[in-house]
C-alpha cells in the first residue's frame, strides 16, 4: 500500500497544482491576453513604433531633397541714392536717361529654385542611410516586441508559481498552527515537554514569514506586470497548464538559425550605414555643382531726378546660373572626418562579432537552462513523493511517542523546500523556453 501511494503521490501532486484554473473565473486574464494587451498598450513600444516613423519621414526627407527647393522672396531696402529697378547697359541708359525707372525704396518679389546637381555622390549616400536606418528601425521594433513579450511571459509565469508557492504555504501554516495547538494541549496534560511547545511555534513564526514574503514578491511582480500593460491593477491570471510528459530535455543548441535573427541583421545593416557613411564623407572632395534660377519683379516710386517723379515702375527680373565649388584644400578637416568614419565602420563589424558570440553563449545557456530544470523537476518530484511519505511516518511516530519533534518538524520542512523545489522547476522550465523563444525571436508566433 505504501509503495503505491509513492507512485500515485506525484500525479496528485501534479494535478491539483495544475486544476485550480477550473475553479477560477472565466474573467481571468490569460498568457495570450496579456500579451496581445502589452503590445496594444506598452508605452515603450509606442515609442518604438513612432522611431520607426521617424526613419521613414527622414528617408522622405532625404528624397525629397533631390528635387531640390522652390522658394517665394520679397524685400524693401531704402538707398540714400536713387537706384535703376534692374541693371541696365548704357545703350539703354543713353535712349532717354530721364525716363528710366529709378528709386531710393526698391521693393522686389518673385519665386527662386535652387537645385543640387552634383554633390560627389553625397546626396546619393545620404538617401541610402537613411533607408538603412529605416530597416534598422523596422529590426529594432521588431527586438522591442520580442523583448516586451519575454518580459511579460515571466512576469506571468512567476506570478503563477508564487501563488502556487503561497497556496501551499499557507496550508504548511496551517498544518504548524495545527500541530502547535496539539502540542500545547499536550504539555497542558503533561504528554509534552515545553520544549517542544517552543520549537513549534519557532517554526510557526518562521512560516508566517515565508509566507508573507512569497505575498509581497507577489504584490510587486503584479505591479511589474501592470507597468507592462499599462493599466491599473492585474485580476486573476489564468494558469498554464504543464502536464509532466510536455517537460522534456532539448537536444539542438539552435546554432544554424542565427544567420536569419534580426539581432545580427540589425548589426549587417549598421555595418553597411557606417560604410555608406565614409562613401558620404569622402563625397566632399568632389566638386559641388549647384543651379539657381530666380523670376521676379522689382519696383518702387520714381525719384525726383526722374521726369515721371512720384510714378510707380516695374521692371522684370530673371536669371538662371551654374554654381561650382570646390574645396580643393582644408587643412586635414576633410582626412579627418574620413578616418573616423572608417573608425565607426570598424566599430560596427567588432559590435557585429560580439552580438554573435553572445547570441551563441545565450542560445547555449538558455538550452542548459531548460535542461537543468527538467532534471531539477523530475528529481523534486519524486523528492516531493518520499519527502511526504517521510512526513506522514513521523507524524505516526510522533504521535506514539516513537519520535521527538525535531524529527517531526525537519519532516514537515524537507516536504515543503521538496514542494517549493518542484513548483520552481516548473518555472524555471517554462522560463527557459520563453527565454530560447525570446532568442530566436519567436515570441510573437508562439
Amino acid at each position: 500500500m505504501d509503495i503505491l501511494k509513492l507512485f500515485l503521490f506525484p500525479t496528485g501532486i501534479s494535478f491539483l497544482l495544475c486544476a485550480f484554473t477550473v475553479s477560477q473565473s472565466l474573467a481571468a486574464f490569460s498568457l495570450e491576453e496579456c500579451v496581445e494587451m502589452a503590445l496594444s498598450n506598452n508605452p515603450d513600444l509606442q515609442k518604438q513604433q513612432m522611431n520607426l516613423d521617424l526613419a521613414h519621414t527622414d528617408l522622405d526627407e532625404e528624397k525629397s531633397r533631390n528635387f531640390g527647393s522652390l522658394n517665394i522672396v520679397s524685400s524693401f531696402t531704402h538707398y540714400n541714392q536713387p537706384r535703376t529697378l534692374t541693371p541696365m547697359t548704357p545703350a539703354l541708359i543713353m535712349d532717354d536717361p530721364a525716363a528710366v525707372p529709378s528709386t531710393e525704396d526698391l521693393f522686389t518679389a518673385g519665386i527662386v529654385y535652387e537645385i543640387p546637381l552634383f554633390t560627389g555622390f553625397s546626396q546619393t549616400r545620404k538617401i541610402e542611410v537613411a533607408a538603412l536606418e529605416k530597416k534598422m528601425a523596422a529590426a529594432a521594433l521588431k527586438l522591442s516586441r520580442e523583448q516586451l513579450i519575454y518580459n511579460v511571459k515571466t512576469l506571468y509565469v512567476n506570478i503563477l508559481s508564487q501563488q502556487a508557492q503561497d497556496k501551499a504555504q499557507d496550508a504548511y501554516v496551517t498544518a504548524l498552527q495545527s500541530l502547535h495547538n496539539n502540542i500545547i494541549r499536550e504539555v497542558e496534560l503533561g504528554k509534552k515537554a515545553r520544549i517542544d511547545e517552543l520549537k513549534a511555534a519557532a517554526d510557526l513564526k518562521n512560516a508566517e514569514a515565508k509566507k508573507f514574503q512569497i505575498s509581497a514578491n507577489i504584490k510587486v511582480m503584479k505591479a511589474a506586470l501592470a507597468s507592462l500593460l499599462n493599466v491599473d491593477h492585474i485580476p486573476e491570471l489564468q494558469d498554464i497548464n504543464l502536464a509532466a510528459e510536455s517537460i522534456v530535455a532539448i537536444e539542438d543548441n539552435f546554432m544554424d538559425q542565427l544567420a536569419g535573427l534580426q539581432r545580427l541583421r540589425a548589426a549587417r545593416l549598421n555595418i553597411e550605414k557606417n560604410t555608406k557613411l565614409v562613401e558620404k564623407v569622402k563625397g566632399s572632395f568632389y566638386p559641388q555643382i549647384g543651379l539657381n534660377t530666380s523670376y521676379g519683379q522689382n519696383f518702387g516710386p520714381n525719384d525726383d531726378s526722374n521726369k515721371y517723379d512720384g510714378d510707380w515702375e516695374n521692371q522684370e527680373v530673371w536669371q538662371a546660373g551654374l554654381n561650382l565649388k570646390w574645396n580643393i584644400f582644408d587643412f586635414g578637416e576633410r582626412g579627418a572626418r574620413v578616418q573616423k568614419a572608417k573608425i565607426r565602420e570598424r566599430q560596427s563589424r567588432q559590435e557585429q562579432t560580439k552580438i554573435k558570440l553572445e547570441l551563441r553563449r545565450a542560445l547555449q545557456e538558455a538550452v542548459t537552462r531548460i535542461n537543468t530544470a527538467v532534471s531539477d523537476y523530475n528529481s523534486a518530484e519524486a523528492e516531493l513523493a518520499l519527502t511526504k511519505e517521510t512526513e506522514t511516518i513521523e507524524q505516526i511516530r510522533f504521535k506514539k511517542g516513537a519520535a521527538d519533534i525535531n524529527d517531526l518538524l525537519y519532516a514537515k520542512a524537507r516536504n515543503q523546500l521538496a514542494l517549493s523545489r518542484f513548483l520552481n522547476a516548473r518555472c524555471s522550465y517554462k522560463n527557459g523556453c520563453f527565454y530560447l523563444d525570446y532568442l530566436l525571436e519567436n515570441g510573437e508566433n508562439k
